[in-house]
Parts: structure tokens; sequence; C-alpha cells
């Protein structure tokens, strides 16, 4: 028995459309491991009335599964389907079961498993890696062109965070028609989204919410995973146990209000990640849990919607700088949006405010982006205490961002003291390696008008040579 085999402990995860009403749609995933058939309806909930056709409520509904489909054999997806959505479902079954693989089961920030179960030397194989999921479906569908979408109009997904809050207020400068996009879980994690969906709600139009009980879907599935250690579940942490693919649920979900008012495109809060940190694994292309943030996940999603007949597309403002300028630029520019940020998953309810925790590697980073830009923590609920002890716990976190960008912040802020030449492409403009001209990821009709926005706040513009970030004047003028 491989590997894969061991740890595919279901036999088959069913996901089927039950219910789809005027404000929600709702479906069963199916979970059978031999004799034994365990059930969960998972809940769309939508503040919008929307027309929603069978198959894009099952492709809804399969988004949060493909998170544990290592574990499976097979997948069905059990309503009409066009062989389109089978392969694009295919294509990320694979490569989310090769992120869990390697970031989860290897890369472990965590231990969340029974040692058990863990993979050994020798169980490093492509095979085990991609998993031996069989995609299938019960039912066939046939595409129809959808029309009506406009290119000025835009859908960010938003949250407490500084990416989304900043996106949001480039977006409306711009003039585009913007358009805001809460995923509301039920669990504690809407905490950080809560302060600026009702500052938003009571200030902006277009402001669109939809609640969904992923995440307990997601704590079913774990509980019922063998190779899952119960009890280090129960802790708080910065990271989910096996969750990967994020994002996805959010984008298809979006879909239904896109084609509802004829939004052209989704904006995700993805900022810089140095390429030159975005190493294969023994030869094996991966992204470090984060795919569901990267222009390879934008484009192939892009791509499917267009080729789906939905021309709907998805991109990042912010992708070519560091969290830095993100910061940055929402302190000095967008000040009541600032005070909106909550970045941290572990936000508290108190005295009718949402407190970030002060202590993880968010809020740590968050607190370094602040002080560096010549703003007040203070300001977004850090507390005079957990200001003062930030470089101590700096120091003891496993922080997560880049090592040029984690050393300029140290540097900036006194941690380091010994001679350290700063890393000036940090608060730079990056050309990325399969860019031909800056912000080239951005559609045509935004490109100027954010690129103009973002270069008042940055270093300059750089590109990659022979390994490192040169600053590039010639460029810079195109």
């Amino acid at each position: 028995m491989s590997y894969a085999q061991k740890i595919s402990v279901f036999d088959e995860i069913r996901i089927k459309p039950l219910k789809i009403e005027k404000r929600s749609i709702s479906g069963t995933v199916s979970i059978r491991s031999g004799s034994l058939l365990k059930e969960y309806r998972i809940i769309f909930s939508y503040s919008d009335e929307i027309e929603v056709s069978e198959n894009l409520a099952g492709l809804i509904l399969t988004m949060p599964v493909i998170n544990f489909t290592l574990f499976t054999k097979k997948l069905l997806l059990d309503f009409p389907v066009s062989d389109l959505d089978v392969r694009h479902v295919r294509d990320l079954v694979r490569i989310n079961n090769r992120e869990v693989f390697i970031n989860k089961l290897l890369r472990r920030r965590y231990e969340f498993f029974n040692k058990e179960y863990l993979p050994g030397e020798s169980d490093i194989t492509a095979e085990n890696i991609d998993g031996i999921t069989e995609v299938t479906s019960s039912g066939a569908h046939t595409d129809k062109i959808h029309s009506g979408m406009k290119n000025n109009s835009v859908a960010v997904l938003s949250s407490g965070g500084k990416e989304s809050l900043l996106s949001y207020g480039i977006l409306q400068e711009t003039g585009a028609e913007t358009h805001a996009f809460y995923f509301n879980e039920s669990g504690s994690h809407w905490f950080t989204a809560k302060t600026a969906f009702h500052y938003y709600s009571g200030n902006f139009q277009n402001v669109h919410k939809v609640w969904s009980n992923v995440d307990r879907f997601y704590r079913f599935c774990l509980r019922n995973l063998p190779i899952i250690d119960q009890a280090s579940i129960r802790k708080k942490t910065d990271t989910y146990p096996l969750q990967l693919f994020i994002f996805p649920v959010y984008i298809m979900a979006m879909i239904p209000v896109a084609l509802k008012y004829g939004i052209g495109s989704a904006v995700l809060g993805d900022e810089f990640d140095d390429p030159r940190e975005m190493t294969d694994f023994r030869g094996f292309r991966h992204y470090f849990g984060v795919f569901d943030q990267s222009h390879d996940f934008n484009s192939m999603i892009s791509r499917y919607f267009q080729a789906k007949g939905i021309p709907f597309e998805v991109w990042s403002a912010v992708y070519p700088v560091s969290g830095s300028v993100v910061e940055k630029m929402l302190i000095q520019r967008y000040p009541d949006l600032f005070r909106l940020q909550r970045s941290c998953h572990s936000c508290r309810p108190v005295n009718g405010q949402m407190i970030p925790c002060g202590k993880c590697s968010k809020c740590l980073g968050v607190m370094m982006f602040i002080l560096a830009a010549g703003g007040d923590p203070k300001e977004i609920l850090y507390s005079d205490p957990e200001i003062r002890k930030l470089g101590e716990l700096v120091f003891r976190e496993r922080m997560r961002l880049d090592t040029d960008e984690l050393n300029l912040m140290k540097f900036r802020l006194g941690f380091i003291k010994d001679h350290f030449a700063p890393p000036e492409h940090v608060e730079g403009i990056h050309l990325l390696p399969d860019e031909e001209v800056f912000f080239q990821k951005i559609p045509d009709i935004f490109r100027d008008r954010i690129s103009s926005l973002i270069e008042q706040y940055s270093s300059g513009k750089f590109v990659m040579e022979n390994g490192a970030w040169i600053k590039n004047d010639v460029l810079k003028e195109q």
C-alpha cells in the first residue's frame, strides 16, 4: 500500500446541491468510509437576491471540499457539470493535494498530526504528493455565455486586512464602480472583518455579504480524519491545520453577485512575495501554501471563468509591493480606512470593539509596518504594553515575512544594532520575472491610475538581475 492509499481514509466524498432559494443555496457533503456514511449540510446565505443554476450552486459547494481531497479516493460531483468544470476541479484538486502534502505534512509549522501518519523519506514521491483522488460527475451541463459585465465595475474581496482596505481606497479614488464583498463565516473569524463591514455598510454603497457555515464544515472534516491529533487543533494558532484553499471559496461564492450586478472583476489583496524565496521542494513546484494568493491562481481562475462564458477577471492592485508599502500608503493616504484595520485572526470583542490579540505573527508584522511608516498602532487598538514588547516578541516568533522585509523592519525599528545594508527594493515596485512592464498584471483600464498612486509611496522600481533586485531607471519611465 502506498502512502497516498494509506491516508486516503475516505472512499468517496459526494457533493449534491439540495436547495436553491432567492437568497441562499445549500447542499450536502457525504463522506463514505466503507459502510460508514456521514453527511454535512453546507449553507451559503446572501444579502442580495440571486439567481443560481444547479451547476453554479454545485461548484460553490465544491470549493470548501477541495481542502480535504488528499484524503479521499474519489470526489463525486453529483450535479450537472461541463467537461470544463471537471477539468478545472481536477486541476484544483491536484494543486491542493500537493500544497497540503508539502506545506502541511512535510514543512510543518505546527504538529497537528498523529505521528504514525506522517510521511517518511521514501514516501516523498510524485504519486503521493499529487494524491490519488479521482474526480467524477453524475450529470452533463452546457455552459452559456453571460453578457452585461462592466469593465469598470470591480468587487473588492473585503476584510479587516490592510491589503483589502487599501485596494478599496485606491479603486474608489480611480473612479471605478467599487463593490465590497464580505464573506462571513459562522465562527470568530468574522471578528476580523466586522469593524470594516459595519463602517462600509454605513458609509458606502454596493456592500454585499454572504454568510456560510464552511468553517463548521472544516471542523466536521477534521474531526473525521484519523491523521489529525484532535487535541492539537483546539489550540489557537495563526494558521489552519489543513485548509489552504480559502480564496476559491470566496471567489466562487461571489459569482452570483457579480452576475446580478454586472461586476467585471474581483480584486484580491495579494501583496508581493519575493520569488527568490519561492523555491521548489526537491524538484516539486509548489506555492508555500499560498497558491490561492498567487498570480498563477488569479490567471487560472480568470481563464476558467472566461472559457465558461463568464467574462470575469481576478487580479490584485498591490501585488508588486510589499506589506510595508501597503501599510504606509494606507496610513498616509486613507487614514479613515486604516483605523478599520484588524489583521489578526484572533480578534475578540471588548466593550463593543474588536481588539487584536497583539501576539500572533500577523499582529507583530502589522505593528512593525505601522511604526516604520510613522503611524501609531494604538489607533487600531494595540496597547502600550504590546508595543513595548514588540522587539522581544518578534525575535521569539516565527515571523511570516520575506527575509529582506523582516530584516528591514528590524533595522528601521532599531531591533538590529549591527552594521546592516538595508535592502532598498523592499519599499519599491517590483517587476516580476514573467512581466515585461511594471504593473502588467493589472487590467489596462486601471493600470495607469493605480500605478501613479502607488509610485508616490515607493522607493523606485526594481528588476531582477542575476538573483538580485536592481533599481532600473530605464524601465522606470516605461
